[in-house]
């Protein structure tokens, strides 16, 4: 089970991982459960119990609900199962399907396409967003200024502005698309197989040399604290193996044979 997250950051983290478009048609419903479960409380300790309830409490007394109505509920309830958010998934209490949890699952559920992230790297990626996105103002006015000048043949403040323009909303897609497909996997879910968030020691079995690391998603990378990437090549020989499994790496300088001593979280 991941740390812990209090049911208004869940909330968060779920805003910043849709559509822009999906944002205002999506956030009220979402919103609506989250202060009736309670802003404050951990939401892995929303059961489906509580789910159920609120749908009496709340939907149904005010008519029957489609699956339509309650698709924002059911994205936000997939979602924090992805997250390992929840302690189980919780979407089958609305009488729907789908929010298969971290892991072949939740790979699944996104087309193949999951973004296997830490909670840590979560945080950083929204970080990014936020400072990305307040960038914005900035290009928009050196546009304008730019533009002032009528000559557009040989304006070069103008092409700069918008190649800086290009570049920050390409950043910004990039990791919008990230997040919207993100999935952290949990120890539970692991089931004691290497992944992202694990850490793991290993034997050289050519050089008979033991080494340690904790595998990131790409954008957590920090040789120096012995954080690897996943998609890097001992990541990549490495993921799903079991302790006691022997792997070899495709390095540049040739292929490196591994024993997986440990792996834990």
């Amino acid at each position: 089970m991941a740390d812990p997250v209090i049911a208004s950051a869940a909330l968060n983290h779920f805003i910043n991982s849709l559509e822009p478009e999906k944002v205002r048609t999506d956030r009220p419903m979402v919103e609506q459960f989250v202060a009736w479960y309670g802003e404050d409380e951990s939401l892995n300790e929303l059961t489906a119990s509580d789910v159920m309830r609120y749908l009496e409490e709340e939907v149904y007394g005010e008519g029957a609900a489609d699956e339509t109505h309650l698709e924002p509920l059911r994205a936000f309830l997939a979602y924090s199962s992805r997250m390992a958010f929840t302690e189980e998934n919780l979407v089958p209490a609305l009488g729907l399907t789908g929010g298969a949890r971290g892991g072949d699952g939740a790979s699944e559920e996104l087309g193949g396409n999951a973004y296997h992230v830490t909670l840590e790297g979560l945080q950083s990626l929204e970080r990014q967003l936020d400072e990305l996105r307040a960038r914005r103002p900035d290009i928009a006015d050196k546009l304008r200024t730019a533009m002032a000048d009528k000559d557009f043949r040989e304006n070069a403040p103008l092409d700069a502005a918008r190649d800086e323009q290009a570049h920050l909303e390409a950043r910004i897609r990039d990791i919008e698309e990230r997040l919207r497909h993100a999935v952290i996997i949990d120890s539970e879910s692991k089931r004691g197989r290497a992944n992202v968030g694990s850490k793991i020691r290993l034997l050289n079995l050519d050089h008979n040399r033991e080494q340690e690391f904790t595998l990131v998603s790409p954008t957590e990378v920090d040789p120096g604290n012995g954080k690897i990437s996943i998609e890097s090549p001992v990541g990549v020989a490495v993921r799903n193996k079991l302790a006691g499994d022997e792997l070899i790496v495709v390095a540049p300088s040739g292929q490196i044979k591994f024993k997986l001593l440990e792996v834990i979280g």
